[in-house]
């Protein structure tokens, strides 16, 4: 993979997205860019990198949410999973 690390890497490009309105446009891009990354990896991959996408959605989604904001933000996600 190609430098992933410093102000010219993917972290320094992924921050430079973040900043303005540029989230709302990786919250568009990054689930079209998973539905053409996805089918193509082996399975194993892809349920390890699933999972530890999920662990980090969940983890960072709930930064600033109280307990019960939390309980009911895990519970959404669990009931749409099933669906």
């Amino acid at each position: 993979m190609i430098g992933c690390e410093g102000e010219g890497g993917m972290m320094g490009m992924m921050s430079k997205m973040m900043e303005g309105d540029k989230p709302e446009m990786m919250m568009e891009m990054m689930p079209q860019c998973l539905k053409m990354m996805l089918p193509n990896i082996p399975k194993e991959k892809r349920i390890d990198f699933v999972l530890k996408m999920v662990t980090t959605l969940i983890e960072q989604g709930c930064v600033g949410m109280s307990e019960g904001e939390k309980k009911d933000f895990v519970a959404k996600v669990v009931e749409n999973v099933k669906a």
